[in-house]
């Protein structure tokens, strides 16, 4: 760790003063400089050529575990971990996600009011049918919570409200705000 520190500062400060600074020996950084990678650092790069080959080939969509069986029916042993491991040091993961799967679930279920508008989205006369909704929008490195109040006839938002958390303030806060400006 110390000689590839170093090795990294080599332009900027003199190796004598750094072999110094760090209590290494110069002779010791310069047989470290020259000598030739060792067995495990070979079978490592040769690793990191064939992941990166394989996870091109596959368009970026295998992770670690289907690039190591890959490569284990190619005949290069290798284990889940190990191909993990580069990936993770190459900065690199698989673009696909798991694929969403659709259950009603009971507790999601549960404290929902009736669906009174029946999708009936017309209105003959203003502050009869109000529809609200949330949507979340990132904004410098957070996220940010937008609740909205429509007027479904005049198709307005009469009310809204923002939040870096999604709770019950951010949707009284909009209903509040809508209540204000139409007071129905």
């Amino acid at each position: 760790v110390k000689y590839e520190f170093i090795r990294s500062y080599v332009d900027e400060y003199p190796i004598a003063l750094m072999c110094r600074a760090l209590d290494v020996s110069r002779g010791g950084y310069y047989r470290w400089f020259e000598r030739s990678p060792s067995e495990r650092a070979k079978r490592r790069e040769r690793f990191e050529q064939l992941i990166m080959r394989t996870y091109a080939e596959y368009r970026a969509r295998y992770g670690a575990v289907r690039i190591a069986r890959e490569l284990n029916e190619l005949g290069s042993d290798c284990s889940v971990n190990y191909v993990a491991d580069i990936m993770s040091k190459k900065g690199i993961k698989a673009r696909n996600g798991k694929s969403f799967k659709y259950s009603k679930d009971v507790a999601a279920m549960t404290n929902v009011a009736d669906n009174l508008l029946r999708r009936d989205f017309q209105s003959d006369s203003a502050n009869r049918k109000w529809v609200t909704d949330i949507t979340y929008i990132w904004v410098t490195k957070q996220w940010l919570y937008l609740a909205t109040v429509l007027d479904l006839h005049s198709r307005r938002i009469v009310g809204w409200s923002l939040d870096t958390t999604m709770t019950e303030v951010l949707i009284t806060n909009a209903l509040k705000m809508a209540f204000k400006s139409r007071r129905p």
